[in-house]
């Protein structure tokens, strides 16, 4: 007898299973200062290529869509992360110049963007139900100008990894996929405020 998640990935027609990426900053960035980047900094944040549409690697649940939303709470977490980061933040709805920079009298210009997001997602068929593991690798690079050029400039990258249950028709995927993106981006959140944090240039800029 087929197993009955592959059965349902036949015989169903394929659903659409949205997967929320929960907002997930970090707080816990090792930094070699002991105080924060003085000054006020502009941030912008640019996140769209992280909602994306995502299907499993195996042929069971292959009939259904795991649409991954995370752009959104990308751009929330990248400001929480950044405001235990540096003194002042301001987002802007673009990237400013350096005469922007200094008509609003901010040291620099902070820009993260995120690049990329590497979901896997695999059914792992059991005797009475099917598990899902699913892993996510989440890109994003980080600049920084100041008012005299570049500063910094850095690629991060983030892993995360969850297990759950397939559930019925599969939908047990989304909430497994959301966890390994909202893991993979509290790793790349760390990453992002570390380099920004540990920078010398940066925080100089403006000294």
């Amino acid at each position: 007898m087929r197993h009955p998640i592959l059965v349902l990935s036949v015989l169903l027609a394929g659903c659409s299973y949205k997967a929320d990426v929960l907002e997930t900053p970090s707080f816990s960035v090792a930094s070699s200062y002991g105080e924060q980047i003085p000054g006020a900094w502009l941030l912008y944040v640019e996140a769209s290529n992280l909602d994306r549409p995502t299907k499993t690697n195996t042929f069971a649940c292959a009939a259904h869509k795991f649409p991954l939303q995370m752009a959104g709470s990308f751009a929330t977490s990248v400001k929480q992360t950044l405001d235990n980061v540096v003194d002042r933040i301001e987002v802007v709805p673009g990237p400013v110049d350096a005469s922007g920079l200094r008509s609003r009298g901010a040291r620099g210009l902070i820009i993260v963007r995120g690049e990329e997001v590497r979901p896997h997602m695999e059914v792992k068929p059991g005797f009475w139900t099917a598990s899902m593991d699913t892993q996510a690798t989440v890109i994003a690079s980080v600049t920084v100008d100041g008012t005299n050029g570049r500063l910094f400039g850095q690629t991060v990258e983030g892993q995360g990894f969850a297990t759950g249950d397939a559930g019925f028709a599969c939908e047990g995927g989304a909430k497994a996929l959301a966890q390994a993106a909202a893991q993979g981006m509290g790793d790349t959140m760390r990453k992002i405020g570390e380099a920004v944090s540990n920078s010398e240039r940066v925080r100089n800029a403006g000294v």
